[in-house]
Parts: structure tokens; C-alpha cells; sequence
């Protein structure tokens, strides 16, 4: 279909104009990185229409690899939003054509405060280039469509800002420890920080009974708090082991008659598989995987019951997914 036709030849436009820009690269983007990373303010991107919203994503790349910037829209700054800047701030503004009005009427300001001025353009001899203490040029290239639409341009331009965003982390030893405290919430800051105690069911929410129950306490058990079975523990509270929903239906056919009157002890899983709280919920996945039940047992250094992990709450986390 024609359809196909024109997307492939999206996709061979923006790859030639990422390749074409990877080998224009040279020692003056060393130079450009190294002048952000040494930044001792924000590093404040800006840029207008499709080279605003490259520059808010490239922005967002830095934030979240600890590099302090953040975005400044030029019409907005020229209704006071200027007045966040200081000397030891350095701006990009990113402009293809770099004639970008909006853009251009920053300059007088930036230069008044004395913040540094950079720019990432397509065009050497534009003013905003001349203006700029050092830019990044980027080579002519033809847009997928019209050969004027923002395309390869805008692609383009976003692989200079994460490469140049990338290159910055590496230099200052920005790990994936540091990288998973700003994305808390993403599937890498779990991997990183959550720890078996920030998942397990505690408290009210954890089953458990005491030792010399009945089979039919624990059904009870089971039935307020359905995590598939529950803790059994001595008066200090001491594990002592587990009845799952496997357990009671393997009593119930071996002797149906006697089942719910059954002392716990006498039925229980004895010496279960146990995970401690202080580690990391994605270290413990392959004892997960490997025993296959459908719930953990949370125990300090002295067996005493802390709370239960489930499965379905570690596969729910996406943890397991890898």
C-alpha cells in the first residue's frame, strides 16, 4: 500500500538526517557539552513551535539525569519569565532557521543579565549563531515531507540534545542508582528502591493465626484477608509455618469429614520459604520464580513475622516482566 510506501521513506529521510548529523559532529560539541556540564546555574532551554517542544523534551532528558534545567518559552520570557534568569545560568535556545523572532528578541536581555548564550541551528551564518558564544550546526538535510514540515530537522535535533544530555551524565559518573531517585515510580526506580517491606501486606492487612488453631480458623483467616492462605506463629510471635489454599483442598480430599476441626499444627506447611524485608523486591524474583507460590512470609533475623509478599503484587509491579 502507498501508505507503507511513504512511511518507509519517512523513516530512510530521518535516518540519512541522523546519520548525516552524527558525522557533522566534531570537536566544537566536546566544547558545547563541556560548557553545560560545567554550568554552575540551570541550564535553560528555549525555543518556540516544534523546536519548543523538541526543547522541553530535551529538557526532561536533563531533569531526569540530574542536570539542573529547565524550560523557558521566548514569548513568555519576554513578559517577565526573563527575570528567572541569572549570570550563572547558561540558555540553548534551539531555532532551525535561527531567525526565530521570539528567539532573537531574548538576546538583548541574556546579554544584558550576562547569562551564556548557546544555540543548536541549521544555519552557520544566521543571527542567532553570531550571537551565540558557541553553537551546534546542524548539516542540510531534507524534511520528510514537502521539505519544509519539521521532520528530519526536529529529529535530528533531539538526538543532539540526548547526546549531548547523555554525554554530560557519563562525565560527571551519573549512575543508575542516582537515576532511579528521580523516576521513583518508573519500573527502574522500583527495581532500584523498592525493598520487600514497602510491598508486603503488614498489620491488619496480613493473615495470620496462632499455633493450636483449627483448620476452620484459618479458612476465616483466609477469607478476611485472601492473599492465598495465611501465617501461622507462636505467642511471641515466631513463624512456625503456612496454610495455603493448596493445603486446604489436599485436607479436604484426604479427609473431608474431620478437615475444619483439624489443629493447624498438624496440617500446616512447616518451614516455609521465607524472604527478608530489607531487600530489594527485583533481587528477590528468581526465589520467586524458581518455588512458584503464590505468597512469601515476611520474617526478621529472629523468624518473627513482619508480613507476607504475594506474587500477584510483585507481578503487578512489572518487576517480573524482564
Amino acid at each position: 500500500m502507498k501508505y507503507l510506501d511513504d512511511g518507509r521513506r519517512v523513516f530512510d529521510l530521518e535516518i540519512k538526517a541522523l546519520m548525516d548529523t552524527k558525522d557533522s559532529l566534531d570537536e566544537s560539541f566536546s566544547l558545547f557539552a563541556d560548557s553545560l556540564c560545567k554550568c554552575e546555574g540551570r541550564v535553560i532551554f528555549s525555543g518556540i513551535g516544534k523546536s519548543g517542544h523538541i526543547a522541553k523534551k530535551i529538557t526532561a532528558t536533563m531533569q531526569s539525569l540530574g542536570i539542573k534545567s529547565y524550560f523557558m518559552h521566548p514569548a513568555e520570557a519576554l513578559h517577565g519569565d526573563l527575570g528567572m534568569i541569572t549570570k550563572e545560568d547558561t540558555i540553548v535556545a534551539i531555532s532551525n532557521s535561527g531567525e526565530t523572532d521570539e528567539i532573537l528578541n531574548l538576546i538583548p536581555t541574556i546579554n544584558k543579565v550576562g547569562t551564556e548564550l548557546l544555540c543548536i541551528t541549521g544555519r552557520n551564518n544566521s543571527t542567532l549563531a553570531r550571537n551565540s558564544k558557541m553553537s551546534i550546526i546542524l548539516p542540510p538535510m531534507e524534511e520528510a515531507y514537502l521539505d519544509s514540515v519539521p521532520t528530519s530537522s526536529t529529529t535530528a535535533t533531539l538526538a543532539v540534545g540526548d547526546a549531548l544530555a547523555v554525554s554530560i551524565a557519563k562525565n560527571r559518573g551519573f549512575e543508575v542508582k542516582e537515576f532511579s531517585v528521580f523516576h521513583p515510580k518508573g519500573t527502574l526506580g522500583k527495581r532500584m528502591t523498592l525493598k520487600v517491606e514497602g510491598m508486603m501486606k503488614k498489620n491488619s492487612e496480613n493473615p495470620s493465626i496462632l499455633s493450636g488453631s483449627t483448620v476452620k480458623d484459618a479458612v476465616l483467616e483466609m477469607c478476611k484477608k485472601p492473599i492465598g492462605g495465611t501465617n501461622i506463629v507462636d505467642s511471641n510471635g515466631v513463624l512456625l509455618g503456612v496454610f495455603t489454599d493448596g493445603d486446604l483442598r489436599r485436607l479436604f480430599n484426604r479427609n473431608p469429614e474431620n478437615a475444619m476441626s483439624s489443629t493447624i499444627d498438624d496440617v500446616m506447611t512447616k518451614e516455609p520459604v521465607c524472604i527478608s524485608p530489607n531487600i530489594l523486591v527485583y533481587d528477590s524474583i528468581d526465589l520467586i520464580k524458581e518455588k512458584g507460590l503464590s505468597f512469601f512470609p515476611v520474617v526478621d533475623d529472629d523468624k518473627k513475622l513482619l508480613g507476607t509478599i504475594r506474587l500477584m503484587d510483585v507481578v503487578k509491579s512489572g518487576l517480573m516482566e524482564d
